[in-house]
């Protein structure tokens, strides 16, 4: 039997003969909602199904969760916002390039869902929303945003910023000023006006 020394690694899971491991993660998914749903998308994907209309399931899915978390629910949540992260980041992005910057921003909604049922800080899911900022920016400089359109929505997001879900925001747009100084200039005068 498995202890605590003994740790699942992906690795080591990858030589099990698949007809001995799908029945488990079946099992796993049935059980487990954060599994199920990183599951459902990954088999989407697989299926060849329209990929920014799985990620919008996810994150609906994902934001009708009302139950209170503790500690050990947090660390999973943000596993899977973590996955949901990559997932509008990498396979949206290459999918449907110019639908994976509005993904992101509705991204940002499921902090409420998430710190609204906790009292642990969170460090592990701030960190995921810190580098979604970063993703933000790079792909809405990649899809062409209008510069007044993403400064927007940036200042409205700064306002709103109730869990400090938009923290990396401005450290990540004063970074990308090398690379994009049309948005960072857009946003400086939208900041001062």
């Amino acid at each position: 039997m498995l202890n605590n020394k003994n740790v699942i690694d992906g690795k080591i899971l990858a030589m099990v003969d698949p007809e001995h491991l799908a029945p488990l993660l079946a099992e796993a998914a049935m059980t487990n909602a954060c599994t199920r749903r990183r599951l459902q998308f990954e088999l989407s994907v697989l299926k060849g199904e329209d990929i920014p209309a799985a990620v919008h399931e996810w994150i609906t899915e994902f934001g009708e969760q009302t139950s209170f978390l503790d500690t050990e629910q947090i660390g999973e949540l943000a596993e899977e916002l973590n996955a949901m992260r990559i997932a509008i980041a990498a396979h949206v992005s290459r999918a449907a390039p110019t639908v994976a910057p509005d993904l992101m921003w509705r991204f940002f909604t499921l902090a409420g869902t998430i710190f609204e049922r906790t009292s642990e800080e969170g460090w592990e899911i701030s960190d995921v929303f810190d580098r979604a900022c970063s993703d933000l920016i790079k792909l809405s400089i990649d899809t062409s945003v209008e510069p007044v359109q993403f400064a927007t929505k940036v200042g409205a997001a700064i306002i709103s910023n109730h869990y400090g879900e938009y923290r990396a925001l401005i450290p990540a747009i004063s970074s990308a000023q090398p690379w994009a100084p049309a948005y960072v200039s857009e946003l400086k005068g939208l900041l001062q006006g």
